[in-house]
């Protein structure tokens, strides 16, 4: 029974952080950076193939 105690209160704690915006989500710069490096590491490895 303890246990399910505390899963209930850890998803009240998880559904209050979400109304609190306290949890971090990715903002549209986050997105632009993960682009740029996925794009830099893509030509990385096709350049190494023609080395």
């Amino acid at each position: 029974m303890e246990k399910d105690s505390e899963l209930d209160s850890r998803i009240g704690q998880m559904l209050q952080a979400e109304k609190d915006n306290v949890i971090p989500r990715m903002t549209k710069k986050d997105y632009i950076i993960a682009a740029v490096i996925t794009v830099i590491s893509l030509i990385g490895i096709i350049g190494g193939f023609f080395l």
